[in-house]
């Protein structure tokens, strides 16, 4: 928890961390990253996704932590690479499942 000035700081009502995901994978490609799985409408293997919300990719790091920071229920836009053309792919982020598995 934070204090500021001596006072803690209190959690506001409905303001909790929620990982996003759009369901793919990937792995490094030259200008930025290659999609080597998806479950996601709009994106599919062999894309080479280039840019996030407007940000370019640099590496698979990068973009899952560009997709865990982006807030389930928005849509991320999306510059790709399909078929020796560019694209923009608007993709539904969803929340990420962190449940324990059994």
């Amino acid at each position: 928890m934070l204090a500021l000035a001596g006072c803690a700081a209190q959690p506001v009502p409905g303001d909790s961390v929620v990982p996003g995901t759009i369901g793919v994978m990937v792995t490094h490609a030259p200008a930025g990253v290659l999609v080597t799985e998806s479950r996601s409408v709009g994106l599919r293997a062999g894309d080479v996704v280039l840019r996030y919300n407007g940000e370019a990719i640099s590496g698979p790091r990068q973009f899952y932590r560009l997709v865990i920071d982006s807030r389930p229920g928005s849509v991320a836009r999306l510059h790709v690479l399909r078929d020796g053309g560019q694209r923009v792919v608007d993709v539904p982020v969803e929340q990420l499942d962190t449940a324990p598995r059994t």
